[in-house]
């Protein structure tokens, strides 16, 4: 049955229209309907971009250079031909589309807003861990969700009625073939450019970009997504020579600790802990970091400068571990120094009150040369009870853990990473007995929330000295490295509040954002073995650093790939991802010629020994 000019928008195929004029009408309308559809949809996942930023400061400067909109818009429409080629139903891609588009949108939204850094490419496989970790977040469904919901209801119901076209065979496969084929041109030549994603994040000339969370909001999200990809991958570095990294590496060759130098090592990371009367936070009581202080006293400190803040963890964890400046990701057997204390003997174990599954440790930490990983699920659920605020029991089992081993004949490698002090700090009720901060000219919230936060960190800190003073008259010799993983993070809001700001630009303001304290600790049976005197300040470091500071201390050359970073540390001590280095003592934003030809280094040597664990052993 044929019908009338006008009804084109109502008919599913155009040989149903009796003029020409009129089915040429019908495909320019469901083209443009297609086209209108993923635009608006590319636009409102835009509001989430921008985190809890003001709308219209950061918002409107991604439609006043085109080029920034383009670039997000562009993976949204060839998602949406392709759905619509496979499904024939314009609604139903649009729907799947905002299934592929909004909700990591609004992933993205809630981590800016939550823990200040956007959610990359590399976050994809860390998922799980978020979602379980989001319960305990205060999570408000604000006018941006009921716009974003309000769209998605009203796109579907108009496609469903006004763009009824469902197409066929030689149409469909055309539409799949040109949008696949135009994948790989685009991602070489716009998504992996660095140099577009630089000249892109400057054109955003309402947003100041100076560090990478920054450039991720200066440019959108779908955009910056798709180019973290480039960090996230192991591609190799530019300019890598496989046999030229290989050489460097023969040239030193793995050193062995000697028999009579072993000794028992314990490493805890603590959670968000730092001193953060040093960050800047006004009227702090002494009382809070008096044990921080006294340990410092009996201990070699100094300061690692972290890649990240308010969350994580892994980055710091692994980088320890590994040796690696920034975080890799791990799928199989790995290189790192827990394969390297293996094969010199140690007895090597993991602990994280948490669920095993959380940030893959249960499988990575066996891949990296962990003999056995304690978690939640098999170990700790009848001891924490799967709280957060659990130093009081976890801290005295991994104590008592460790001494426990080292009564065995193999010297020990103990790894422990805690929970307590993690984020959310609530601002609702007091989560600690006593009052540990409190000021009059600031919010409620602020109050309880600086409160709950000090409070935790004071019982950690008794707690963590409680056990120490036990382990002191051990007559196994023992070293403990105790370092925090990162700053906590309250909320743009609170640091405003307080007039906070970490601009990064000068090195105390980089230390002020992300430093946190690092202790070397030994009892009275190891008192001579380490270099130097109590009390001692040792370096800055970044966090791939801080077991080559150790064996330093203890007058061991380590493996290799340690003696060569041993070399790139004396004068590049801090590499830091958000964009901050310390190069032959200068703080730099930038790194000179010779800077940038010693980090090229350390990225090659990353790289090769990544996933070759045989070399920490030959």
């Amino acid at each position: 049955m044929k019908h009338k000019d006008s009804c084109f928008i109502f008919v599913d195929n155009s040989v149903s229209l009796e003029r020409t004029g009129s089915r040429v009408m019908f495909y320019i309308w469901n083209a443009m309907a297609l086209i209108l559809s993923s635009a608006t949809l590319c636009g409102v996942s835009l509001n989430f971009a921008i985190g809890d930023f003001p709308l219209f400061y950061i918002y409107l400067g991604y439609f006043k250079n085109p080029s920034i909109f383009l670039l997000n818009w562009i993976p949204v429409l060839l998602v949406q031909i392709v759905l619509f080629a496979l499904v024939r139903r314009q609604w139903i891609a649009f729907l799947l589309n905002n299934v592929f588009n909004m909700l990591p949108s609004i992933g993205n939204y809630y981590k800016l807003k939550f823990r200040s850094d956007p959610f990359t490419f590399e976050d994809i496989s860390s998922v799980k861990a978020g979602l379980t970790v989001a319960k305990d977040y205060d999570i408000v469904l604000n006018w941006r969700i009921g716009l974003a919901v309000a769209f998605i209801i009203a796109g579907t119901v108009i496609l469903f009625f006004f763009a009824r076209w469902k197409p066929k065979g030689v149409a469909r496969l055309i539409a799949i073939v040109l949008a696949l084929t135009s994948i790989w041109p685009l991602w070489t030549r716009y998504y992996a450019n660095n140099d577009l994603y630089y000249v892109t994040y400057m054109k955003n000339y309402v947003w100041i970009a100076k560090d990478e969370r920054d450039k991720f909001i200066a440019t959108g999200f779908q955009y910056p997504f798709l180019h973290s990809i480039t960090a996230s991958t192991a591609a190799a570095p530019a300019d890598y020579d496989e046999k030229e990294t290989e050489k460097l590496l023969g040239d030193c060759q793995n050193a062995n600790i000697p028999e009579d130098e072993k000794i028992n090592i314990l490493v805890i990371q603590l959670e968000s802990f730092c001193d953060m009367a040093e960050a800047g936070i006004p009227d702090v009581p002494e009382k809070t970091y008096e044990v921080l202080h006294q340990l410092q006293q009996e201990s070699q400190f100094g300061m690692m400068i972290a890649n990240v803040i308010g969350g994580g963890t892994i980055t710091t964890e692994r980088c320890v571990l590994t040796g690696n400046y920034k975080l890799m990701d791990y799928h199989k057997p790995a290189y790192s120094y827990v394969r390297y204390f293996q094969a010199q003997g140690y007895y090597c174990y993991s602990t994280h009150p948490n669920d095993g599954t959380f940030y893959a440790r249960r499988t990575t930490n066996l891949d990296l040369g962990f003999s056995e990983h304690y978690s939640l699920d098999n170990y700790y659920q009848g001891i924490t009870e799967g709280k957060i605020q659990c130093d009081k029991a976890y801290l005295p089992d991994v104590f008592r853990m460790f001494r426990e081993y080292i009564s065995e004949e193999a010297p020990v490698f103990s790894f422990n990473v805690s929970w307590q002090g993690h984020f959310p700090y609530s601002a609702d009720i007091y989560t600690v007995n006593g009052e540990y901060w409190n000021r009059n000219d600031v919010s409620p919230e602020t109050n309880e929330m600086l409160n709950n936060y000090f409070g935790s960190i004071m019982e950690t800190q008794e707690v963590l000295q409680e056990e120490l003073l036990k382990l002191k008259d051990e007559t196994e010799p023992v070293v403990v490295l105790l370092y925090g993983d990162h700053k906590p993070w309250f909320g743009d809001e609170i640091y405003q509040e307080l007039e906070i700001s970490f601009d990064m630009e000068t090195e105390k303001e980089m230390e002020r954002y992300l430093g946190t304290p690092y202790l070397i600790w030994t009892n009275d049976a190891s008192r001579d073995r380490l270099k130097g005197a109590a009390s001692d300040e040792l370096p800055t470091v970044s966090p791939g650093y801080l077991l080559n500071v150790l064996f330093e201390q203890l007058g061991w050359k380590g493996p290799a790939f340690m003696q060569i970073t041993d070399q790139i540390r004396s004068r590049l001590p801090v590499i830091c991802t958000r964009g901050g280095y310390i190069e032959d003592g200068e703080y730099r934003r930038s790194l000179s010629e010779d800077g940038q030809s010693l980090k090229k280094i350390y990225d090659d040597l990353q790289y090769y020994l990544r996933y070759r664990p045989e070399l920490a052993a030959s």
